[in-house]
């Protein structure tokens, strides 16, 4: 209200002097007035702090002009982003604005992370979201020194060759500082034997932690079931406790799952096609994770580190290397147990669970439940795509199409194409090239991933999402029109 006041009340505010004999008090005289005590006060402050401008209210122009920038740093936002995009790196409104503070790229008219957001959002490169919660209430969980607690986890990857053959990656990253202690590759799927392999290598670097989180994997920990495994056992015998989270719960590991998806996106776009080469990717990747990427979660005052500079900036507090009494891992798993039994008794007593399934496997039940009658009287060169399950298989990946083309089809297989022809109309559904060219390892992908892809009546959408994508990560070939 005090910046609404006119100059006359302003006068009477400034010469009005409680003390003098038979005056008002301050609470009178503003009741007199009809203002409040706060607006008293801050006329009074102001004048004693800058005299006779108190008479006027301030300017409520902004301090500083609005920048406006040309298209030349329009150009630039946009190449960044492309080419963190083609190198397969995060390519937000942060991280274009980080790489401009190591290339330079924007001179002293480096634009903020706001302004950057804008420029994407009006040249159609992003959407605008809906207001979100704000990140000051957000709860972060994070160790305060480095060595302090690890994180552990296994990601299956499967490689760009003409099998996609899946591969194991276990990521090990330092809880405090994200630093990445020992990311390595194996051929086997998850295994206790190569989860020890990747600690020991990494303890012979690093030194010993003093805890190390994983989820509930057998390859990691069994406490959870009731069982002491080969990893605890190693991890108690170097000085190092290994904890989890729950069930079902991959939060508690958020820091790792959160870095596999970093990891998949740079892997992604450079397309590894052995072990060999998906090794040199991998310490390609942890080189720059750790000494360039600025980190989002590891902001000091107005700049960003790097886990590297978190790494070497913190105090070191790692195991003591006394080891840890076995009986006691045994004792905390089979407390896990007990309570699992309990809380097991307390469902098969109030009937929410049928006890004749108790030793039925999830697997087991959704095959006993599934109907594969459909699948067993179907042709193999006939694909029938339901309204409930989009998709279509080929080499172990699944393929998600539009719900347009529901029907039955022929397929024809070819060496160098896959195509479907609808058995309604005989016409062209859809079709690939083969090999498949694809620029994700994921299983599961859209059709409009896949280079060179086509469809029967193409709504606009679909098209304009096959191009964008084409454009970034096809590039280097003729974009398939």
């Amino acid at each position: 209200m005090s910046n609404s006041l006119p100059a006359s009340l302003r006068r009477q505010i400034i010469e009005f002097d409680p003390t003098l004999p038979d005056a008002m008090n301050i609470s009178q005289f503003c009741k007199q007035l009809g203002i409040s005590r706060p607006s008293y006060y801050k006329v009074k402050e102001r004048y004693v702090a800058e005299g006779n401008k108190a008479l006027n209210p301030r300017s409520r122009a902004p301090k500083n002009s609005r920048q406006v920038y040309g298209e030349q740093t329009k150009e630039t936002v946009l190449r960044i982003r492309k080419r963190l995009a083609q190198a397969g790196w995060d390519n937000g409104l942060l991280s274009i604005w980080c790489e401009s503070l190591d290339t330079d790229e924007f001179g002293d008219q480096r634009p903020s992370v706001a302004t950057i957001g804008r420029i994407l959002a009006e040249t159609g490169a992003t959407k605008r979201n809906p207001r979100k919660r704000p990140r000051k209430s957000w709860l972060r969980f994070a160790r305060s020194h480095p060595m302090e607690m690890w994180q552990i986890d296994g990601l299956e990857y499967r490689l760009f060759d003409q099998n996609a053959t899946k591969v194991m990656i276990y990521q090990l990253i330092d809880d405090g500082s994200r630093f990445d202690v020992g990311t390595r590759c194996f051929e086997r799927l998850e295994n206790a034997q190569d989860a020890i392999s990747t600690l020991k290598e990494a303890f012979a670097v690093y030194g010993v932690p003093q805890q190390l989180l994983s989820d509930n994997g057998k390859a990691f920990n069994s406490s959870r079931l009731g069982l002491v495994n080969q990893t605890e056992t190693f991890l108690a015998s170097v000085g190092c406790e290994g904890i989890t989270g729950q069930f079902s719960h991959p939060q508690t590991q958020g820091k790792n799952e959160r870095s596999h998806s970093t990891l998949v996106r740079f892997l992604d776009a450079h397309a590894p096609k052995d072990l060999g080469e998906l090794v040199r990717r991998v310490d390609q990747f942890r080189n720059h994770y750790n000494q360039r990427r600025r980190h989002q979660s590891l902001k000091v005052g107005h700049t960003y580190l790097t886990p590297a500079q978190a790494w070497e900036a913190g105090e070191h507090r790692g195991s003591d290397g006394v080891p840890l009494d076995v009986a006691s891992l045994r004792a905390k798993a089979q407390a896990y147990r007990d309570k699992a039994m309990a809380k097991k008794a307390e469902l098969l007593a109030a009937g929410a669970v049928d006890d004749s399934l108790e030793h039925q496997t999830n697997d087991k039940l959704e095959t006993a439940m599934a109907s594969p009658r459909t699948l067993r009287e179907q042709r193999d060169d006939v694909i029938q795509i339901r309204h409930s399950n989009p998709q279509i298989y080929h080499r172990g990946r699944v393929f998600k199409i539009p719900t347009h083309l529901i029907g039955e089809h022929q397929l024809v297989l070819s060496e160098d194409s896959f195509t479907l022809y609808s058995m309604a109309d005989g016409g062209q559904v859809l079709s690939f090239p083969l090999p498949v060219r694809l620029a994700s390892s994921a299983r599961v992908v859209p059709l409009w991933q896949v280079y060179g892809a086509r469809i029967r009546d193409p709504k606009p959408k679909w098209t304009q999402k096959r191009i964008e994508y084409a454009a970034i990560y096809y590039s280097s070939k003729q974009t398939p029109t």
